[in-house]
C-alpha cells in the first residue's frame, strides 16, 4: 500500500460522497474481491519461464524477453493510463480491462512455439494489467481514509499477493495433469470472474472529482520530481529490478539444478508477504514509512544477493525472505509517494510509481537475461542485490511526511 487533502467516498447505493474513517467496508471489500480474481489470473503466468523451459527449451535469454515486454509495454503507455484514471471512469477501465485480459489469458492455449503471436499477446496483457492494476490501486486510496493510507495500499496488495502462490501451485498440478493449455483457460475464467463482480462497483461521484481537479494546479509530472517523493520512485525501480530477477530467474536456475517443482518459492512468498500485510499492515504508518522502507531495503538486497547461491531445497525459504521484504517495502513506499496528492492527480501519479517499479523489472530482467546466458545466474542475483542497496542512498529525498 499522514496529512494530505480529505477524500470522498462513494455510498453504495446512491454515490454521494460521505466521510469515514472506517477502512473495511462492502465497497472496499467488494474491491479487494475485484483485485483478488484479477490478480489470479495474472498469477498464472508466473509458471512462464517453466512453461517455455519445458514446451519450448527456451534459453535464458528468450526467457528474460518473454517475460518482460508485457512490462515493457504496460510502461510505455503508462502517461495515457494514469490520464485515463484521472478521468473518474474507473470502473469502466476496470470492467472492460478484466474481460480483455481474460480473452489473453486463454489466448495463450493455443499457442504452441515461441514467435510473434506470443510476443504480441504478452505486450497487450501488460497494458491491460495496468489499467486494471492502477485503476484498482487508486481507487483503494480513494477509499482509504487518510491515516490509513498505507494500510488499504497494502490491504489491496494482501488480494494480489495471496494469488501469487495460489495460481502457480495449482498452475503446476493442472500443467502434469492436463497440460498447459488448462492453465491458460483457468487464468482466463479467473479474469471474467473480477470482470462480472466489477459490476458491482461504486466509485466517488465524478462532480468531486472535477472540482478536485479545478483546484489542483501541479500537473502530475511536477508532483513526482517533488524533492519529498522523488526517491521514492528511484527505490521502486530499484525494487522492482530485484524483485524481477528473483521471480523470473529463481525458476530457470533450480530447474537447471535439478529441481522439480518451483512452486515452494511462491508459497514461500506468499505466506511470508500476507504475514506482513494481515498482521503488521499498519507498522509503516505507525513507526515511520520511510524507517520501514530502509530496513526493507536492505532485506531485499540480501535476499537477492543469498540467492546468488541457490540450491532447490531453499527455494521457499528465499521466496519467504522476498515477501517479507517487499510485504514492508512496496505499500509503504506507495504511500510515500501518494501522500498529499490531491485526488485529480493520484491515478497519474500511482500510475507513475508502479511504472517506475514495473520498469524496473523490465529493464533488468530483460538485460540480465542475456547476461545469465554468457555469465551465469549467480552473477544476476549479486547485480540485483547490490543494486537495491545502492538505491538505498536516494532515500533521504523520498522522505515524505511521517504517519
Amino acid at each position: 500500500m499522514s496529512t494530505r487533502p480529505s477524500l470522498s467516498l462513494a455510498a453504495p447505493s446512491t454515490g454521494s460522497t460521505i466521510a469515514s474513517e472506517t477502512l473495511l467496508t462492502r465497497p472496499f471489500v467488494l474491491l479487494l474481491c475485484v483485485h483478488f480474481f484479477f490478480s489470479f489470473s495474472w498469477s498464472a503466468f508466473l509458471l512462464l519461464p517453466k512453461y517455455l523451459t519445458q514446451e519450448f527449451h527456451a534459453s535464458s535469454a528468450v526467457i528474460g524477453a518473454a517475460s518482460s515486454i508485457n512490462l515493457f509495454a504496460g510502461v510505455a503507455l503508462t502517461p495515457l493510463v494514469g490520464a485515463l484514471i484521472d478521468r473518474g471512469a474507473r470502473r469502466p477501465m476496470i470492467f472492460w480491462g478484466t474481460l480483455l485480459h481474460g480473452l489473453l489469458a486463454a489466448g495463450f492455449a493455443w499457442i504452441h512455439t515461441v514467435g510473434a503471436p506470443l510476443y504480441v499477446m504478452r505486450a497487450l496483457l501488460g497494458v491491460v494489467y495496468v489499467l486494471v492494476f492502477n485503476a484498482d490501486a487508486t481507487l483503494a486510496a480513494d477509499m482509504a481514509p487518510p491515516q490509513k493510507l498505507g494500510q488499504a495500499i497494502g490491504l489491496c496488495g494482501v488480494a494480489s499477493v495471496a494469488t501469487n502462490a495460489l495460481a502457480p501451485s495449482l498452475g503446476e498440478v493442472v500443467a502434469d495433469h492436463w497440460g498447459w493449455g488448462w492453465v491458460f483457460l483457468l487464468a482466463g475464467a479467473s479474469s471474467w470472474l473480477a470482470m462480472l463482480l466489477a459490476l458491482g462497483i461504486r466509485e466517488p461521484d465524478k462532480d468531486s472529482l472535477t472540482q478536485s481537479s479545478r483546484e489542483t494546479g501541479a500537473s502530475a509530472l511536477s508532483l513526482i520530481f517533488d524533492s519529498a517523493r522523488f526517491g521514492a520512485f528511484a527505490c521502486a525501480a530499484a525494487a522492482g529490478a530485484a524483485f524481477g530477477a528473483l521471480f523470473t530467474f529463481t525458476q530457470a536456475f533450480a530447474l537447471s539444478l535439478g529441481a522439480k517443482q518451483v512452486s515452494g518459492f511462491f508459497v514461500g512468498y506468499t505466506a511470508s508477504a500476507l504475514f506482513v500485510r494481515i498482521l503488521l499492515g499498519n507498522v509503516a504508518d505507525n513507526l515511520g514509512r520511510r524507517r520501514v522502507v530502509l530496513a526493507a531495503l536492505v532485506l531485499y538486497g540480501i535476499d537477492a544477493t543469498g540467492s546468488a547461491a541457490l540450491r532447490p531445497a531453499l527455494l521457499p525459504l528465499l521466496g519467504a525472505g522476498l515477501g517479507l521484504a517487499h510485504g514492508f517495502l512496496y505499500p509503504a513506499l506507495n504511500a510515500i509517494a501518494a501522500e498529499g496528492v490531491p485526488r485529480a492527480r493520484r491515478g497519474a501519479v500511482m500510475s507513475y510509481f508502479s511504472a517506475c517499479f514495473f520498469g524496473g523489472f523490465a529493464i533488468w530482467v530483460y538485460g540480465l537475461g542475456w547476461l545469465a546466458k554468457s555469465s551465469g545466474y549467480s552473477l544476476v542475483f549479486l547485480l540485483s542485490g547490490a543494486l537495491v542497496w545502492c538505491s538505498i542512498l536516494v532515500l533521504p529525498r523520498a522522505r515524505g511526511v511521517e504517519a
